[in-house]
């Protein structure tokens, strides 16, 4: 198996339009997703070398999200622990459990600036049998839901510091 080589992102604003994320691939290709002011998403696929793309589609931001939601893991979990941790090289998805006497609970994601502060996002919210994926920064965190965040060892650490999450400090190994 190959070792994996984490790509990086660049992206760029689209005046009028939105964002463009470029990504090239460890196969040469390049993917290019557009996201517009709408919501609507563009993906492109670019063979190695080319500069016409060879595939283009177009996704609602709720079909977007969808996908985001897959392809991160969110709708499948082959293991579910309390501890589960997705390594990537340096990159770590963890489940945190809202405990009711958190910082966190019963706020909305922006107002906690977790990104800004920590460098982690949240991907996902599982709220009982609910999977909420990609959470808008209106969603209120509440007590019992568990969030998936991901960030580097750093950053997950940094979060778990600020938002003193003692449950998770006494139980990691």
């Amino acid at each position: 198996m190959k070792g994996v080589n984490m790509s990086e992102v660049k992206e760029s604003d689209l005046p009028s339009i939105g964002k463009k994320f470029t990504l090239q691939l460890d196969s040469g290709e390049k993917l290019v997703v557009v996201i517009h002011f709408s919501g609507e998403r563009e993906v492109f696929i670019f063979a190695k070398g080319s500069e016409e793309p060879t595939l283009v589609t177009r996704f609602t931001d709720e079909e977007a999200r969808q996908i985001g939601a897959i392809l991160s893991g969110t709708y499948f979990q082959p293991v579910i622990e309390k501890e589960q941790k997705l390594m990537m090289k340096n990159v770590i998805m963890d489940w945190v459990k809202i405990e009711p006497d958190s910082v966190l609970a019963d706020k909305k994601i922006e107002e906690l600036s977790i990104r800004k502060i920590t460098g982690v996002s949240i991907t996902a919210i599982i709220r009982g049998e609910t999977i909420i994926p990609n959470p808008q920064p209106g969603e209120v965190i509440l007590p019992q839901d568990t969030i998936i965040i991901i960030g580097n060892n750093k950053q997950i650490k940094d979060f778990i510091t600020t938002f003193k999450i003692e449950d998770y400090l006494e139980n990691v190994h």
